[in-house]
């Protein structure tokens, strides 16, 4: 059997925020407030690593009580996250979108995250958000968005693709009171589908693969 790489599928959102006074010298976040929001988030015992933003076509959203429930500890836990760190006394915020793409016949197609990390408000989110799913579609060859980008509306593009930013939206904010603040939105990855590429592989390729371990064999032997 040939597999072929993994598809996220389904995947819960979870969010978390906290303060320390402690944290080491060379990351004095990551080791005291990160540590407090990822277990104010319910997912401490997890060893987080980050996607880029593609959402698979095949994904599926699960909640987020279902999600905490299927965790090990120790386990990978992969993620689409935005993230902001501040010190005493700042506001910070993060939030992460998602938008669907649909093609001119109809097809869905997938879709992306976009995370935001600053001090804004919800309304600013959106907005630095409007911005940048703009150009991730333009960047992907799905044309210009007709007009403003539009959150909570479909959204058509001058190659007639639909998109649709804010399926999903989750924003969270702290103000910081002790010396280092931590707040993150993330979407959690915790089962992937495996292609199985077996019947795909064509005869002749593995013909050929044959017929390349055979002229190595001849080759050695012949040397010999």
């Amino acid at each position: 059997m040939i597999l072929g790489n993994r598809i996220p599928h389904e995947y819960f959102i979870t969010k978390g925020k906290g303060e320390s006074n402690a944290g080491s010298a060379g990351l004095p976040f990551e080791t005291g407030s990160y540590d407090a929001a990822l277990n104010n988030a319910g997912i401490e015992n997890c060893n987080v690593i980050e996607y880029t933003s593609v959402i698979p076509t095949e994904a599926k959203l699960i909640s987020k009580e279902a999600g905490l429930k299927r965790l090990q500890w120790g386990e990978v836990l992969e993620v689409i996250k935005a993230q902001s760190n501040g010190r005493r006394g700042s506001k910070i915020s993060a939030a992460v979108i998602t938008t669907t793409i649909t093609d001119p016949n109809g097809k869905y197609l997938g879709g992306f995250a976009c995370e935001y990390s600053g001090s804004g408000s919800r309304t600013e989110a959106e907005q630095s958000l409007a911005l940048s799913i703009a150009g991730m579609i333009k960047r992907r060859g799905y044309g210009n968005i007709i007009g403003q980008t539009k959150i909570y509306k479909d959204n058509k593009t001058d190659k007639n693709y639909i998109i649709h930013p804010g399926k999903i939206f989750e924003y969270d904010f702290l103000d910081v009171k002790e010396e280092h603040g931590s707040v993150f939105v993330a979407l959690c990855f915790i089962s992937y589908i495996y292609p199985n590429l077996t019947q795909s592989i064509s005869h002749s390729s593995i013909t050929s693969d044959s017929t390349l371990i055979k002229n190595h064999k001849k080759t050695r032997k012949n040397k010999k």
